[in-house]
């Protein structure tokens, strides 16, 4: 989920939306559960732990280790070059570009899990002028929601910054983790004349997400 929000006298900015989830009943080509936990049956002293069972992913998107590890190296597992995009989201903004993240987690198990994005921080307190800079935001659980404004907006160099959990253990391995893409500014005043500065970016999106005719 992204758009781009803008208002006469204020700083525009663009908005990513993102839906954590860890509980995930996911089913595979043969309509089997898929387990990359491990999950056993038998009781809860037979196997992982409930809070951990069930797949991760966001915005009901989930990219797991399992199906790329078979193609190529693991030394490989996030590269678009080898495996394609991921599943997950693919945010995408300009160098400098303000940008803020709008993580929630409204439902699912309510193991804590953390986020966060590679080459950029945040404060841990937006309100707050004062606030000490973060990197990685823990302790997310079932009802919270965190809005991260990045420090000096997107990166001032482009290429592809990877969006994550906290825990490679369970998490990342299944499947949540993104990409942060930042592409080079088309204006240095980029909201003067909002349709040029869009148009780039929005032809990219109609492409990804252009719905195919039902006949």
């Amino acid at each position: 989920m992204m758009s781009v929000i803008t208002a006469p006298g204020t700083e525009g900015f663009r908005e990513f939306v993102l839906f954590i989830q860890n509980g995930i009943y996911l089913l595979d080509q043969k309509n089997e559960l898929i387990k990359t936990t491990e999950q056993r049956e038998g009781g809860a002293h037979s196997g992982v732990d409930h809070e951990d069972t069930g797949e991760k992913g966001y915005n009901y998107r989930s990219e797991r280790f399992l199906n790329r590890i078979t193609k190529h190296d693991i030394h490989k597992v996030f590269s678009s070059k080898f495996h394609g995009d991921p599943a997950t989201p693919i945010f995408k903004t300009y160098t400098g570009e303000r940008v803020i993240f709008r993580v929630i987690m409204p439902g699912d198990k309510p193991r804590n899990v953390g986020f966060t994005i590679h080459g950029h921080q945040w404060k841990a307190q937006p309100d707050d002028p004062f606030s000490r800079m973060i990197s990685n935001q823990g302790a997310i659980s079932v009802g919270n929601v965190f809005n991260m404004e990045l420090d000096k907006g997107a990166s001032q160099y482009p290429g592809d910054y990877l969006y994550r959990s906290g825990s490679l253990k369970w998490d990342i391995e299944s499947g949540m983790w993104g990409i942060l893409r930042v592409q080079k500014v088309l204006k240095k005043s980029a909201y003067e004349n909002y349709s040029n500065f869009e148009i780039e970016l929005d032809q990219e999106i109609k492409k990804e997400f252009k719905l195919k005719t039902i006949k």
